[in-house]
């Protein structure tokens, strides 16, 4: 049966016509014969962002379809999110324009931003470029972050939270426009425009690595020079960009700055324009047809491979597409060592296979159907953290799950001569209807050596 177009469903479309009746000059349709879906430029657990132009208007835009089978939250919930982003009109905000109900997905129409996301840029920049002295110059972090502070501002004094702002939601428009995307986990926190939430949220939602540092309790806040691996390494940056690192990683959030304060950082006298982020991020990060193909094989829940290009470059790549290549050699999980030593010097031929660790995640995903993560090791080289970070990063589990995901990878890693596998308890749980099961891996995962 044809997917069903559905453009009255009351509860999903009201806050769209509310923002379309508020911009009488600015409507945007509702209905998806005005639409025509191009590039898909984005992939998720339960969404997939599309470049698209609306015919009416003769205009590009992005939609973000929502798989409403696989949406975690009360459509209540989600009915609140989308009135959030349609009251939310700022340079700094990403536009959202309307939604719609197309079969079983959702429909949200935004504003689109050709530049890509921050995240995009950076990676792009460190497989390219040399950055061991640091990836961004003090200018430009300075004027991308005023923007984003700008964006944060407007949304605090409406009483409203984003709760998962990082690069990967920091977009970034061809004419330099920086934005704040992503309000799938926005939450308002007064009653003033829902008598029904409470006043306080005491939730944990948000990303590893981008947590605020009370949130980690057992990690110290990190500083500039955390990761660094020699003296001196990040001198370039100033005593005004530490004092800024400083203050905003402070456990006590009753001594950290709020966004307004921070703008008036002096951090900020170093901020540029629209047309200096253009040359300094737009002009070297990926191009869109990059990005397409890198979301193209992106498969988010299905079994497969995370595993590294010549350049270190984590990838995935799904048991679908390793059936559909010409050769078996291109969808083989191949170490980083193996693969450099055909380009390089003749050391890495000595280099035995035991170093490096062909791993399985099993658990399943958000269809719950059970599939296998194949991931390697490189002893010396990988960290726990850094692989749970890189499964987070890549869609593949709930980042609430990377802690302990990290935590039974060590235990598994530091018993290598027995191969025993390691079941263990996902934060994430199950859903409402189910009944946890550590031997039929519900609100449980498993860690093992491949066979």
């Amino acid at each position: 049966m044809a997917a069903q177009t559905t453009t009255t469903n009351a509860p999903l479309v009201a806050a769209g016509a509310t923002a379309a009746a508020s911009v009488a000059n600015n409507v945007w349709p509702n209905t998806r014969d005005d639409y025509e879906l191009r590039e898909v430029i984005g992939v998720g657990a339960t969404a997939t962002v599309h470049c698209a132009y609306c015919k009416p208007r003769n205009e590009k835009c992005a939609i973000k379809k929502i798989n409403l089978e696989k949406w975690n939250t009360s459509m209540d919930e989600l009915t609140k999110e989308i009135q959030a982003m349609s009251w939310c009109q700022h340079e700094n905000v990403v536009t959202y324009h309307t939604s719609f109900v197309v079969g079983d997905e959702l429909w949200l129409v935004l504003r689109l931003l050709e530049g890509g996301s921050l995240l995009d840029i950076l990676k792009h920049k460190m497989r390219t470029s040399d950055c061991r002295h640091g990836v961004l110059d003090e200018a430009t972090i300075a004027t991308v972050l005023r923007e984003v502070l700008k964006g944060l501002e407007y949304f605090h004094s409406n009483s409203q939270i984003h709760r998962d702002i990082k690069a990967g939601n920091i977009l970034l428009g061809e004419d330099g426009t920086v934005q704040i995307a992503d309000f799938g986990v926005s939450a308002w926190l007064t009653t003033g425009y829902d008598t029904n939430r409470q006043k306080v949220r005491h939730t944990f939602v948000g990303t590893p690595c981008w947590m605020a540092p009370e949130v980690m309790e057992q990690n110290d806040p990190p500083t500039l020079d955390t990761g660094a691996d020699q003296k001196d390494q990040y001198k370039a940056y100033g005593k005004t960009f530490r004092k800024l690192i400083t203050d905003c990683l402070q456990k006590d959030p009753t001594k950290r700055p709020t966004a307004t304060e921070l703008l008036k950082h002096p951090i900020f006298k170093k901020a540029k324009d629209k047309k200096y982020l253009q040359s300094t991020l737009i002009a070297i990060g990926p191009s869109l047809e990059t990005r397409v193909q890198k979301a193209s094989k992106r498969q988010p829940g299905t079994s497969g491979r995370l595993h590294r290009t010549i350049t270190g470059e984590w990838t995935w790549s799904s048991e679908e597409e390793c059936g559909e290549q010409s050769s078996d050699d291109e969808c083989q999980e191949k170490p980083l060592n193996k693969l450099v030593e055909t380009t390089h010097s003749s050391d890495s031929e000595k280099e035995s296979d035991d170093e490096h660790l062909n791993l399985v995640l099993r658990m399943r995903n958000v269809n719950r159907e059970l599939n296998d993560i194949r991931f390697e090791f490189l002893l010396g080289k990988d960290t726990p953290e850094g692989i749970a970070t890189e499964l987070v990063g890549a869609g593949l589990v709930d980042g609430r799950d990377a802690e302990v995901i990290a935590m039974n990878l060590r235990v598994l890693i530091g018993n290598q001569t027995q191969h025993k596998p390691v079941t263990f308890a996902l934060v994430s749980g199950c859903k409402n209807d189910e009944t946890p099961d550590e031997k039929m891996l519900i609100g449980y995962a498993q860690l093992s050596y491949a066979d």
